[in-house]
């Protein structure tokens, strides 16, 4: 697809994607094809890969992005398992359509060009990138230190600032000594969680 194409050449896509009204215009320009790609267990995207799906894509297990991994989906993204990128370099996600997961933890940038749904926690943390949707829903939403180009978020909690200033309320929500006694935590810890298809929320 020639966009992916384009899209893929930016080092950043926010001048593309950091307005209601740029997503729109990115959206229009998408051709998605009907078929609809499923993978039975995990889907990694490696260090340095480029992966594109011209329609949709469904991942049984866990979709996990390795620091300079880049997954472009044209259609709807379902990931029954979590979304995880726990790194600290660039990677994206890109969907044209509508995004489902169970959770979300994430370092890199995302784009979601339709409906943005997370079972349980959508996390984003640090600010070298941000995420680009006109809604998000999710039982808890995280942006530590990072600021989300979102339209519209709809959750029961909604923390955003650093990590001193959520970190209190945060050991309550989550499961016990994911946060310690100081209201830090470690992005390992909570990454090895979902991969292992652990919860996080309490």
């Amino acid at each position: 697809m020639k966009l992916f194409d384009t899209l893929l050449q930016e080092a950043s896509l926010h001048d593309k994607a950091g307005s209601a009204s740029k997503r729109a215009a990115l959206k229009a320009k998408l051709t998605p094809t009907d078929t609809v790609e499923q993978v039975s267990g995990d889907l990694r995207i490696c260090e340095g890969e480029d992966r594109r799906v011209g329609g949709g894509l469904v991942v049984k297990g866990n979709l996990v992005l390795e620091d300079q991994g880049r997954l472009l989906v044209a259609g709807n993204l379902v990931v029954e398992g979590s979304i995880i990128h726990e790194g600290f370099d660039y990677s994206l996600l890109f969907v044209g359509g509508a995004l489902q997961a169970g959770n979300l933890l994430v370092h890199g940038e995302v784009v979601v060009l339709g409906a943005f749904k997370v079972q349980g926690v959508a996390w984003t943390y640090y600010s070298d990138y941000s995420t680009y949707a006109d809604t998000l829903t999710a039982r808890l939403v995280v942006a530590d230190d990072r600021e989300d180009a979102i339209g519209k978020v709809s959750a029961e909690h909604h923390l955003v600032g650093h990590s001193s200033e959520i970190g209190p309320r945060l050991s309550k929500l989550l499961q016990k000594g994911l946060v310690d006694e100081e209201g830090e935590w470690s992005y390992t810890t909570l990454a090895k969680k979902l991969l292992k298809k652990e919860a996080l929320l309490a």
